[in-house]
């Protein structure tokens, strides 16, 4: 067997090596002060030659990065007057940096800093003939804001008379209710409790609506404002149909309602003037991203020009000291130098004794950091880094442990939620190059509430752990994402799956969960453990979101819910399989 190495003596090799670079080092330092003073004259023409252009450049650098901060800033505006104020400093700025650039270029002397430097004015011009378009985005957005922030006033004024008028009403009620009562004239009573129930769930409903609207002013996209839309929309609604007996609950609802019609209703409401002002923000944003961009390229070439000019003068120095006598002493030492490393290191040694072994621990480091925890682990006969390699495997196996924990549900075996929500993600992406339909089953446990108070919490989790062993052993499921979601929540993803079979797949759920008669005294299906299917399939695009797909299937369980449970739905459409035993 081959002995390996004790490492006390690559330690002496190296500190050797490190007293010899030390002495030559002071060697050459020497030497490179007699040569100091002529060198130094000379460097300093060159930078005197150089120095304009350096000047130049740093000023255009300091300008563009004004240009960038004028850029952010306007994506953030709130005022007419701000936004009038950047526009011009912009303006102004674009034009200082296409001075700049002609001083530049006059100053060039390549062609191909000249075709660069023109290159960078035709995007100032570009940026420039975009400021009006600019403008009228900017405009637009902030008369929207102001609009969508005057409808805001409006409805919070409508939402403080509201409350009063109908608190108002609801405290003459409270003062005849008890009018009634004192007489005993019951039958009036009834009446009047009747208006002040309709009337209190009318205030109820209208502040839930002037909420809604309220958090308009504080969305953030499209998507969310047209959530708030529907649900202010479907408030209003609600608040038109409700019924009132008498003549001043009515008036009340009349006067109210077409108070806030013209502010949620017709071209001019507070949603249409929001999304105005949301969507004209994204546009100015995408183009003043563009011209921030144009301005770090500007700011990107200027740095390289500074750098090369101080390469040139670097490598005129370079040039300077090869013409002294005395370089030929340092190229001398640095040939001795380089001769007595390569003999002393062995280069052999070098490269599979150290540099192969460590850039193989490095690779396989980075390996495990990427959750690649099957990546085999190198070899080596150097003591350092075989010890390096043994906490390496150590590291390994608890990345393994750590992975398997961050995925997986410790109660019921199943995948938990983040690796769900990871994988679906992977999907949605993958999906948006090649469509193809994804379908999503969510079920509840029907009744667990009463299960947990009526058998204990153990009980309850035997429970979910029953459930979870047999949907993970269903064929039908194998090979895909089962996690538990939350609770007595648990979910299924199924890529490739259209609608017909996923329906199939959650029925075939539905009926093994039920054949598995688990006691359940609180629930009216044959006193066992029942479930409510939610089903949604989607052929993903652009739009399409985890969220979206996970309120598509919840809104589905709810419907199932509603049914009277124990059965599946599908969403958006009446079609469903109903309990079967």
């Amino acid at each position: 067997m081959k002995s390996i190495k004790p490492l006390r003596s690559l330690k002496k090799k190296i500190r050797l090596l490190f007293y010899i670079v030390v002495f030559l080092t002071l060697a050459i330092g020497l030497v490179s002060i007699c040569l100091s003073i002529d060198l130094q004259k000379r460097v300093d023409m060159m930078i005197n030659h150089h120095i304009n252009e350096i000047v130049y450049a740093l000023e255009l650098s300091k300008d563009s990065q004004k240009l960038q901060v004028i850029s952010v800033k306007l994506s953030k505006i709130d005022s007419e007057e701000q936004r009038i104020q950047l526009l011009s400093d912009l303006q102004q700025q674009w034009q200082t940096l296409e001075s700049g650039l002609e001083n530049l270029t006059s100053m060039a002397s390549s062609n191909e800093r000249i075709k660069k430097l023109n290159q960078l004015s035709s995007d100032i011009k570009k940026a420039a003939e975009q400021q009006p378009l600019l403008e009228q985005l900017t405009e637009t957005a902030i008369a929207a804001q102001i609009q969508a922030s005057h409808l805001h006033l409006n409805m919070e004024l409508i939402q403080k008379g509201f409350a009063r008028s109908v608190q108002k009403q609801l405290g003459i009620l409270d003062q005849y209710a008890n009018t009634l009562l004192a007489t005993q004239a019951f039958n009036e009573l009834k009446r009047v409790l009747d208006e002040h129930r309709q009337l209190a769930q009318f205030l109820h409903q209208g502040e839930e609506l002037f909420r809604l609207v309220a958090a308009v002013n504080k969305s953030s996209d499209n998507a969310e404002l047209n959530l708030l839309q529907r649900e202010s929309m479907r408030h209003f609604l609600a608040l038109k149909k409700q019924s009132m007996d008498s003549i001043v609950a009515k008036e009340i609802q009349s006067d109210w309602l077409s108070q806030m019609e013209p502010n949620l209703v017709g071209d001019a409401n507070i949603f249409a003037f929001s999304r105005e002002a949301l969507n004209s923000k994204r546009i100015a944003g995408t183009y003043l991203e563009i011209q921030a961009s144009s301005a770090q390229d500007i700011a990107r070439f200027s740095s390289e020009l500074v750098e090369e000019a101080n390469k040139q003068v670097h490598s005129a120095g370079a040039e300077l000291k090869s013409d002294s006598n005395s370089f030929v002493i340092l190229i001398f030492i640095a040939g001795v130098l380089y001769t007595f490393f390569i003999w002393l290191t062995n280069w052999h040694f070098i490269s599979k004794g150290i540099i192969q072994p460590v850039i193989a621990t490095s690779n396989a480091m980075q390996a495990i950091a990427s959750e690649k925890t099957d990546t085999p682990l190198p070899k080596t006969n150097n003591l350092e880094l075989q010890q390096m390699v043994s906490s390496l495997e150590t590291l390994k196996s608890y990345a393994a442990q750590v992975k398997a924990i961050s995925e997986i549900d410790g109660l019921t075996g199943a995948f938990n939620r983040r690796y769900f929500d990871l994988r679906l993600d992977q999907a949605l992406q993958s999906a948006h190059n090649t469509p193809h339909p994804l379908s999503i089953i969510l079920f509840d446990v029907d009744n667990f509430k009463q299960f947990n108070d009526r058998y204990g919490h153990v009980s309850g989790d035997q429970c979910l752990k029953q459930i979870s062993a047999s949907m993970k052993a269903m064929p039908e499921l194998q090979n895909k994402i089962f996690a538990r979601y939350g609770g007595e929540e648990f979910i299924v993803f199924l890529p490739y799956t259209d609608a017909t079979l996923a329906k199939e797949i959650a029925e075939l759920m539905r009926k093994k969960i039920f054949h598995l008669q688990i006691p359940h005294e609180d629930s009216v299906h044959r006193q066992h453990i029942t479930v409510s299917i939610g089903v949604c399939t989607t052929v993903p695009n652009n739009d399409t979101t985890t969220e979206s797909i996970i309120i598509q299937a919840d809104q589905a369980l709810y419907e199932a819910k509603q049914a009277g449970k124990n059965c599946v739905r599908e969403t958006g459409t009446g079609l469903n399989f109903t309990e079967m035993s």
